[in-house]
């Protein structure tokens, strides 16, 4: 046809069949409409609804009360010391899961070490390992690796020290963050170490040679040249680190012995528990969407910091 269309979309006159071309089995095979329904049905309508569910007083959906109450949840939520701890002990989980970056790095130059070599080929499978397997198992594993009396974690401490070591890695108000980020390191730090591999190998050789022709020691050059040339890969970490960090909740859900209060005193208490405190066990869908508003205010305003402080997407660009 002159206008360019498939024959199909042409009536016996030669002239578009707008009935055809609005057929509904024609539109579904076009990707763009199963994309844009899907968005809409599983991110944005749910998303509104949200912040709509946000300035309710309603318990359940389609159950009880459902007036709009303006900001009430949020001066609710604000004005308990239970949300501010919840708060607090989201930003900071995050930033001590951060510890993955360095880790990773140091895995990263071991394994780089070894050179292109099936050796090398074990090792990061090896370390990547641990990133795949189901979460649900490895945190009942670490429950018992952690445990005050008898955990494997403090029987290896008490070898090493010679003395009896009876830590509480989960039940420790002290330690019981500290015990969290232990399993967070270990599950993603394979993730870390696989990128911070990929970014040390992308290094021109060229640039080691002068180096050691300059008479440069292996520190120097770490830093002259390792570090310089991995800015990018570190605020990639850095970034997506922290957005993670900021959702996490099964982890620490099952470690904390399934309490959305939070185990060891309320030190595990994050805002995606308190979330689900008031959506499953008190069900009070508005103050749970208005916590959900502030974490995701939360996401994005430390998302942007760390974009700036990073200058990740200059970086990209």
């Amino acid at each position: 046809a002159e206008d360019g269309l498939p024959e199909r979309y042409s009536g016996p006159d030669g002239r578009k069949d707008v009935s055809q071309s609005w057929n509904p089995v024609e539109l579904l095979k076009r990707p763009n409409w199963i994309t844009l329904v899907t968005l809409l049905v599983l991110v944005y309508i749910p998303m509104i609804s949200t912040v709509d569910y946000s300035f309710r007083r309603i318990g359940m959906v389609g159950v009880g009360e459902d007036a709009w109450i303006g900001l009430e949840n949020y001066r609710m939520l604000f004005s308990q010391s239970t949300f501010w701890k919840a708060i607090g002990n989201t930003i900071l989980m995050a930033v001590m899961g951060l510890l993955t970056i360095p880790v990773g790095f140091l895995l990263a130059v071991l394994v780089n070490s070894l050179g292109r070599s099936r050796l090398q080929e074990f090792f990061r499978v090896g370390f990547y390992l641990p990133n795949i397997i189901t979460g649900v198992s490895v945190y009942l594993i670490f429950r018992v690796v952690l445990m005050t009396d008898s955990g494997l974690l403090n029987n290896v401490l008490s070898a090493i020290t010679g003395r009896q070591v009876s830590i509480g890695w989960l039940a420790d108000p002290k330690f019981a963050r500290w015990g969290v980020t232990i399993i967070w390191v270990w599950m993603n730090a394979g993730y870390s170490m696989l990128m911070n591999l990929a970014s040390l190998q992308a290094i021109p050789t060229d640039l080691y040679e002068a180096a050691s022709i300059d008479g440069a020691n292996a520190i120097q050059k770490l830093v002259a040249i390792t570090v310089p040339n991995m800015k990018s890969c570190f605020a990639l970490l850095f970034v997506t680190g922290m957005i993670n960090g900021l959702a996490r909740f099964t982890d620490i859900y099952i470690l904390g012995g399934m309490d959305c209060y939070g185990g060891a005193g309320g030190t595990l208490q994050t805002i995606l528990m308190y979330v689900f405190q008031f959506s499953f066990e008190t069900p009070n869908y508005g103050v749970a969407s208005a916590g959900s508003m502030v974490l995701f205010a939360l996401v994005f305003v430390m998302t942007m910091i760390n974009v700036k402080l990073t200058g990740f997407l200059k970086d990209e660009v």
